[in-house]
């Protein structure tokens, strides 16, 4: 079988400094893509360890009691909570073009193997996000209080004052992403006060955007024939992520910020790239992408799904 072979006129430095920009072209456009999922973790950079321990030690105190200036003085401490230890693991991934290859190459599949590298570690790194929401949302024991992602029975970081429900019932209809807003508005603090947490999107899978799309553009309840007004979760905007693997869970998030947040993203070195140099003279470009990092959760007042069943 015929094949195409290169000129041999572009000489092996040409040929690397070539692909390298490629590379470093399609490496800037892969940072500058913002991920569906990153909003909705808390990012933590570290320096060194490989362990870090996360947790949802509360912030609040009990009120003020009735107490005159020579009565015995109450003191008041936050709840101790729970937490959990998340383990940094590396994840690495080569590329090498070698001589033979920059001499045989067909119809330019070198160029894009080089520059796929950055989209494959920014990949990876959503598939370790998404992970959370297929495995351990609605199962398990990964959370600091040894229970899933949600639940409707968490233990208060004050075990003294119950608990706090964020799981919701059912299929994604109008009442049952009411229901899930009210759970939002209704969780309570460790010492029992409100703790309203306005729901502000979805996380949905494509197979619920027609139902999501209905439910927000539509002025009046799409599921009754009583003329009600679609009112409070008609606001909200929803984002899809083909990576959820459930097509009938639905996911609500809340306006807490920073570690109230409740799932993390640790990194110890995000996704970098270095040039490999073995000081072979038959291999023409040699990188390597690596990243360390963990991603896991404490407990989550700001995440609130269900399994849609």
């Amino acid at each position: 079988m015929p094949r195409f072979l290169k000129p041999g006129a572009m000489d092996r430095k040409t040929y690397s400094d070539q692909l390298s920009k490629t590379f470093d072209v399609m490496w800037l456009r892969a940072k500058d893509e913002v991920s569906v999922l990153a909003p909705y973790f808390h990012k933590i950079n570290i320096s060194e360890g490989d362990t870090f321990r996360i947790g949802d030690v509360g912030s609040s105190l009990t009120m003020p009691v009735r107490n005159e200036d020579t009565a015995k003085r109450p003191y008041a401490h936050v709840a101790p909570g729970f937490s959990k230890e998340l383990t940094l693991l590396p994840y690495r991934l080569f590329v090498r073009v070698t001589d033979n290859m920059r001499r045989m190459e067909r119809y330019g599949k070198v160029a894009g193997m080089v520059s796929g590298l950055p989209n494959a570690a920014k990949a990876k790194i959503e598939y370790q996000r998404v992970d959370i929401f297929n495995s351990q949302t609605f199962s398990g024991t990964a959370g600091a209080d040894s229970l899933a992602l949600c639940h409707d029975t968490h233990p208060h970081q004050n075990i003294e004052y119950g608990t706090w429900d964020n799981l919701g019932t059912g299929v994604a209809t109008v009442g049952n992403l009411h229901a899930l807003r009210l759970l939002g508005q209704k969780m309570t603090n460790e010492w029992g006060r409100p703790m309203p947490v306005t729901l502000k999107d979805w996380l949905i899978p494509p197979d619920l955007q027609r139902t999501f799309e209905e439910i927000k553009i539509a002025p009046k309840d799409p599921e009754t024939a009583l003329n009600t007004p679609n009112v409070l979760i008609n606001g909200m905007q929803y984002v899809m992520s083909p990576h959820l693997t459930d097509t009938d869970a639905y996911f609500g998030f809340g306006d807490l910020t920073g570690e109230e947040k409740g799932i993390y993203e640790v990194s110890l070195m995000d996704p970098s790239v270095a040039d490999v140099t073995d000081g072979d003279p038959d291999i023409v470009l040699h990188k390597r992408i690596k990243a360390v990092n963990a991603f896991g959760y404490g407990t989550s007042k700001n995440i609130f799904a269900s399994a849609g069943a």
